[in-house]
């Protein structure tokens, strides 16, 4: 592996609060959703993310097939960085490269459904209110709390939508691209 994605590895591990042992990582609030629905949802996004002085980019593929929805992101040179599962209740780690094996997905799961998942903002898990939307020129604003805690904000523009982890913090950025995957029904 170059250097390049190894430091692009390791930057991601900074993404989020990460804890020696992984059995003791706290779980994601905000995740279990009880609407959580079958469905058929495909997205692709370009993501930026910056973390202090650190920022690369990954392609990111959603893809649900009744109850559980994927998440493969890969590199910008094709390289395979991660793939999850989700059900609605449970986070999936199915593969990773070894610099993300502290990532806690959980959290960045969260995180993407909130900024890219059209039904889980507008129905959110409990304990989790989403403020009124704002509105600032042509951008959408919205804010996440947990347990009355700011934890996201969430910009909707006409190209991108941006995500900015307050507790972190950490900024992401979706674009999303044309839907390039094999339709299999």
């Amino acid at each position: 592996m170059s250097n390049k994605w190894k430091h692009c590895a390791l930057a991601m591990l900074l993404i989020l609060p990460i804890t020696a042992c992984q059995q003791i990582r706290p779980k994601a609030q905000g995740l279990i959703n009880s609407q959580w629905i079958a469905q058929h949802y495909q997205r692709q996004d370009l993501v930026e993310v910056q973390w202090k002085t650190h920022s690369f980019s990954f392609l990111l593929y959603q893809q649900q097939q009744d109850k559980n929805l994927d998440f493969l992101a890969l590199s910008l040179t094709g390289q395979q960085l991660f793939k999850l599962g989700f059900d609605g209740q449970n986070v999936k780690v199915e593969q990773r490269i070894d610099q993300m094996k502290l990532l806690p997905f959980d959290f960045l799961v969260r995180d993407i459904l909130f900024a890219t998942y059209p039904n889980f903002i507008n129905h959110p898990p409990q304990d989790v209110q989403v403020a009124p939307k704002q509105q600032e020129h042509s951008t959408t604003i919205q804010n996440i709390l947990i347990h009355q805690d700011k934890v996201l904000t969430i910009r909707h523009t006409q190209d991108h939508i941006e995500l900015d982890n307050v507790q972190v913090p950490y900024q992401m950025v979706f674009s999303e691209v044309p839907n390039t995957l094999e339709n299999n029904e």
